[in-house]
């Protein structure tokens, strides 16, 4: 494997990448052209599907660089190929909810109110969903892992580990942490959302005026969003990345003692392509465990 490794565009390209992307986009012209004034809610889908893809570029750059030879399972992150598949389920279904609302709105403006907390709950409920999805098994899949048996056992092992062979993995005590504050995380927002959306229906909350693609066909008015809105469209990913990085590096702390004694058992070729592999998924590496 060269050391210099130079990212070009061809080594991001996959048949999946390219058709979440068109599949992605041909909903959200079908979207825009309803012709929707205001984009905040269109903000939604756009910020899943921009996760999804950094984890499915992360994931085909990381095959490229491993090789269909390697020895190690490297997974920082988890697995970002399920994160990524997460994601776009999660967000074309957010576009396929607004979709349906814009469409509502130009056909049956006069029932868009009595949709409207039925439409905000479940479009809220699958944004979070998405960020939350991601930390339910993060636990089976984060970890640094070298295969002694050698690559024939490679598939076998992405989703099952030998403890033996692992030289970094998430702790369950880490582990916990994560999912019960991404949990609470999601929990809240979805009540807080509900709960807003409830009380401006029935006049007991101010909103936001948000104009539809139907806004004003057969004098019907905008509708009212929560305040809340804004927190709900940061705080989940803001979370996500809070824990994904400190998942990285924690990853990333590898038992030198242990890792040290795992190559030493390898023939010399093996232990080599091992240590290259490694310092090209990452440099830092290299002097974590002072291989130069």
């Amino acid at each position: 494997m060269n050391e210099n490794y130079n990212l070009k565009l061809k080594d991001i390209y996959s048949e999946s990448l390219v058709r979440d992307i068109v599949l992605f986009f041909f909903l959200f012209m079908l979207v825009l052209a309803q012709k929707w004034d205001n984009i905040l809610l269109l903000l939604f889908p756009l910020i899943s599907f921009s996760f999804a893809i950094f984890f499915k570029i992360i994931d085909i750059i990381k095959k490229r660089r491993e090789g269909d030879n390697s020895q190690i399972i490297y997974n920082p992150l988890g697995n970002e190929k399920k994160h990524a598949n997460r994601l776009v389920f999660c967000a074309l279904l957010q576009l396929i909810l607004l979709f349906w609302f814009g469409a509502e709105s130009l056909y049956h403006p006069q029932l868009v109110d009595n949709y409207y907390i039925y439409f905000i709950s479940i479009f809220i409920f699958f944004y979070t969903f998405g960020f939350y999805w991601m930390f339910l098994d993060l636990w089976k899949y984060s970890r640094i892992e070298i295969l002694k048996e050698g690559i024939e056992v490679r598939d076998s092992q992405i989703h099952s580990k030998n403890i033996e062979n692992v030289v970094s993995f998430l702790k369950m005590k880490n582990f916990k942490i994560i999912s019960l504050i991404s949990l609470l995380i999601f929990i809240i927002l979805n009540l807080l959302n509900v709960f807003s959306a409830i009380l401006i229906h029935f006049g007991y909350m101010p909103g936001i005026n948000y104009t539809l693609p139907g806004s004003g066909i057969e004098e019907s008015d905008p509708i009212s969003i929560s305040f809340f809105i804004y927190g709900i469209i940061a705080i989940s990913p803001s979370a996500s990345i809070i824990f994904l990085f400190l998942n990285y590096r924690d990853i990333n702390n590898i038992n030198k003692e242990k890792f040290n004694k795992i190559i030493d058992s390898l023939p010399k070729d093996v232990k080599n392509k091992i240590i290259e592999n490694l310092e090209t998924l990452n440099k830092k590496l290299k002097f974590i465990l002072r291989l130069e």
